[in-house]
Formats: structure tokens, sequence, C-alpha cells
């Protein structure tokens, strides 16, 4: 195998694949980055057996070949590269790096121990544009658990419908939905569980731009195509819970105010919140048209008030302050209608120019 290209194309095929390498001390073969060459381009593939990567970089190739270079030190290496053409050739599972007058040889691994990746045979597909789907991992996958001791909180439900699509994402104290129209003319349906890993990697992989965003599905894995980039991963067994069932359909105060005001005081009065646990805690008091944050602690104490518009009735409630923020960093609206009753049951954050997104967050006990 022999090949021609820049440090550009190489960077961008190592830094495509290099989150789905295993960092687990397992096969030697998973800790490598799978590089083909073939029909003037690179072909980069990585895998940890729960998510794989490949992707596509333009090459000048002058003999087809496939080799397997260990992940961490090849793309320490590509990364001080010069700026100039680089050679990549490939003999008895060596790797020769050319570079004006210089070379690094690399030992790498055998091909014909990489693990194949799944072909999917006539599956079950639907597209959407890219910037959608971006915007709704980013409003949904904080939502997951990060303890594995439950897996399929773990990741996000994706539910196909008709024409729509729907992410939900709960790690038992606070749920995200998103919903979005989806091109769906064959009216496949689906409901799967996918790694938060997965979806954070899908963002990160996914440009502005308007691209058209693939998704696949069979029964165990799911296959997100975009630009010269397959991704496929291992969805998550287990029954995602009916989340339809904890979302209140009727509430005793609904609350209309400023996102930016409320992230700002939420934000401040946070600072002197922590309690024992390390967890920030505020009370919240909505009456008469004002929403007022009031805290103390051995720190010092601060009182917060924000002009609201309200409906109903006057409630005292405390929550995880780190739970509001997190949404309300995600909330595109200028104005939100937060709806309570009581401080018992959970608060419901919805988008006043947005139907197709709700936050809900469940109250903290106070004494």
């Amino acid at each position: 195998m022999k090949i021609f290209c820049s440090k550009e194309a190489l960077l961008s095929g190592v830094n495509a694949v290099q989150k789905a390498v295993s960092n687990k001390n397992t096969l030697p073969i998973l800790q490598g980055i799978l590089i083909k060459a073939e029909q003037q381009s690179l072909q980069f593939a990585a895998t940890d057996l729960e998510m794989g990567i490949r992707c596509e970089v333009p090459a000048q190739v002058v003999e087809e070949g496939t080799m397997i270079v260990p992940a961490k030190l090849f793309t320490d290496v590509v990364r001080k590269l010069p700026d100039t053409s680089i050679t990549l050739e490939e003999r008895e599972k060596t790797i020769t790096i050319g570079y004006y007058q210089s070379e690094i040889v690399l030992n790498g691994y055998d091909p014909d121990e990489f693990p194949l990746f799944p072909d999917f045979f006539d599956p079950i597909s639907f597209t959407l544009p890219t910037p959608i789907f971006k915007n709704m991992i980013r409003q949904t996958v904080f939502s997951c658990a990060m303890e594995e001791n439950r897996p399929v909180f773990t990741g996000t439900l994706l539910q196909i419908e008709g024409s729509n699509v729907r992410l939900v994402a709960t790690d038992t104290h606070r749920l995200a939905y998103s919903l979005a129209e989806i091109s769906n003319p064959e009216g496949s349906q689906f409901s799967g569980i996918v790694p938060a890993k997965t979806l954070s990697e899908i963002y990160r992989l996914l440009r502005d731009e308007d691209e058209v965003l693939t998704i696949s599905f069979s029964q165990t894995q799911v296959v997100f195509q975009f630009g010269l980039i397959y991704l496929v991963s291992r969805l998550i067994e287990g029954q995602f819970p009916n989340y339809k069932q904890v979302i209140p359909q009727t509430c005793e105060t609904k609350v209309n105010l400023s996102v930016k005001s409320f992230l700002e005081a939420v934000e401040r009065a946070s600072l002197l919140s922590r309690d024992k646990n390390g967890a920030t805690i505020i009370r919240i008091n909505v009456e008469k048209d004002e929403l007022r944050i009031d805290q103390s602690s051995e720190l010092g104490k601060i009182s917060e008030q924000i002009g609201i518009e309200m409906e109903g009735k006057d409630v005292m409630i405390a929550f995880n302050a780190k739970f509001l923020i997190d949404a309300l960093k995600v909330i595109d609206s200028d104005q939100i209608i937060f709806e309570l009753s009581g401080p018992f049951s959970p608060g419901v954050m919805r988008p006043l120019d947005n139907p197709n997104y709700l936050y809900l967050v469940l109250p903290v006990r106070t004494s």
C-alpha cells in the first residue's frame, strides 16, 4: 500500500474516528485505526465493538491496500507533522510516514484481525436535516444518567412515528423531550435506546451546514450517515419508561418569564447554595407577578427578584440549581412558560414559541 495525501486530510480522518477507539485493555486490535486505500481515497475506521465510525478523505493512491495503525501514537505523530504532502507506505505490518527528506516507521497490526462493520440489508431508514437533529441532541442528551447500573437511563429514546422523530432522555430526576418532523415516506416506525456516548459523538461530528442525515436501524443497531461519515452503534437493551405518564397534563401555576433573567439569577444564587452533599439547592417563591429567590448559607446570602406574568396559585418550591441551569442553557427561546403544581410536584419548562420541546424537573424536599 502506498498513498500521498495532505496532513489536513490525515488529521481529519483520525479526528473523525478516534472516539470509537477502545480505551479498555481488551483486544489490542481495538486500539488501532484501520486505514484502507482505494479509488483515490483513504478510508479510516475504528470500533470498540459498541460503536464504530468510518469516514473517507481524499488521497492520491499509488498502490491500494489496508493497514492498522496504533491510534494514539499515529494521531500524535500526525499532529506533529509539517504542513506538506505526506507519504504513507505499508510493508509487512510496518507503516512508513514520509515527509520532506524524513520518515517515521511505526509497527502496526494485522488487518485481518480487525472486526468487520455490520452490513445493513434493506434497513428501515429516514432522513432529516443535520442542524435539526444536532439541536435535538443538544437539548436532550445532558439529561441522561451517568451511572451504568441502570443502562436504560444512560441512553436517549429515539422514537419514530409517522412524520415525527422524538428524542427523550431522563435520569429519573429530570426529563428532556424534543420533537421534529422528518421525511418518512414509507411510514417506518421505530423505538430504541441510543447510548448517550453515541449521540454525543454524532453531535461532535455533525456540521452546522445543511447536510442530510440518514438514520437506519435494526432490532439491535442504529446507523447514522452524513457526508462521508458512517457511524454504527449498538442499541441499549431494556424497556424505556413510559415518559408520557410522568408529564403533567394540568398545572396550578403558570409562570411566563425571561430565560436570560432566570438563568442569570439561578447561577448567582447557586454560588451560595451548596448543601452538605455538594448539591446546589435553591428555593423559589412565586407570588404577585414576581419570582423571588432568597438564599442564605454560611457563605452569605442573596435575594433575587424577577418580574413575571403568572396565572394561578402562589407557590414555594425548591430545585437542584444545576438541573435548572442545564435546561435554561439549551433553550433557544427568549421566554419560557414554567408550569408548577405545588412544592412536591414536578415543574415543566416549555419555550413560549416552541411547542416541540419540554423539560421536566422534580423538586427537592427541604426542611
